[in-house]
């Protein structure tokens, strides 16, 4: 799976989000020690390595539960930007060549996410968290 902050009006990494937010996975205790974070570079244009922007954030995971922590945890960074960057700044989530934006941190967006990675039960099991109706 890969991940990075981008800003709504923009498709590209911006000041470092995707950097700084890779840093926030690599030292949040529930996160960090069930993740492999690898910082990916996307060559320019012109064949060089880009100049020091961090494009992607490579994750290995296995479980629904690691994404809803991960959209929880980007609550957390997004929380940290200043106020006019909030809210603009949304998380991207590739996997399977499929692409997901997550426009807020709630526990629907994680499960609407797992389920189309593959990594929750689709269907109408009980959503985590909610009673059964």
């Amino acid at each position: 799976m890969r991940v990075r902050v981008v800003r709504t009006q923009s498709s590209g990494d911006v000041d470092g989000w995707t950097e700084s937010f890779g840093d926030w996975i690599a030292e949040d205790p529930r996160l960090g020690r069930a993740a492999v974070v690898r910082r990916v570079r996307v060559p320019s244009g012109d064949g060089g390595m880009s100049a020091g922007q961090v494009d992607w954030i490579n994750l290995a995971v296995d479980s629904g539960a690691f994404l809803t922590g991960l959209i929880g945890l980007f609550g957390t960074f997004r929380g940290s930007l200043a106020r006019r960057e909030r809210q603009s700044a949304r998380l991207v989530v590739e996997y399977g060549g499929n692409r997901y934006i997550i426009n807020e941190e709630t526990p629907e967006d994680a499960v609407r996410v797992a389920r189309a990675l593959g990594l929750a039960p689709a269907g109408d099991e009980e959503t985590p968290g909610r009673a059964p109706s």
